[in-house]
């Protein structure tokens, strides 16, 4: 069995659902599809290409210092300036051992572009061409 064809889905943990909501839906305007079940304490959204992302709720944070969840847009920097409009604070960071150095919020790197920001609860985020960059290997 592979997971060559699987539907990849992001798992992300945040403290208080009802603002995540607030969040995810009106912020970064993500379609809420609602609960896998009664039981589940989270929800999910519908994002592009067959994905999905699950948010949960739990007492702490995940935690995690790596990048959570990406959203591969078509243009990095126009979706950046529309998430700043909405309130979006994007990372700027320099990190010569990385290669990372971000300029307006956008870190270039060869063909790859990415930008980088929180959600409320900590979880690292990210918008980035890498569809295109994957599709241009293939």
């Amino acid at each position: 069995m592979s997971l060559q064809d699987a539907t990849v889905i992001a798992t992300l943990v945040v403290t208080d659902l009802a603002h995540a909501k607030a969040f995810y839906g009106e912020t970064l305007g993500l379609e809420e599809l609602g609960r896998l079940s009664e039981e589940e304490s989270g929800t999910a959204y519908q994002c592009g290409g067959g994905t999905y992302l699950y948010i949960y709720e739990r007492e702490a944070p995940a935690g995690s210092t790596a990048t959570a969840c990406a959203f591969a847009v078509d243009d990095v920097a126009a979706t950046v300036y529309a998430l700043r409009e909405r309130g979006v604070t994007f990372e700027e960071y320099d990190i010569p051992e990385m290669g990372l150095k971000t300029v307006d919020g956008i870190a270039t790197q060869g063909p790859m572009q990415s930008a980088f920001f929180y959600d409320p609860f900590g979880n690292i985020l990210a918008v980035d061409n890498s569809t295109r960059v994957l599709e241009s290997l293939g």
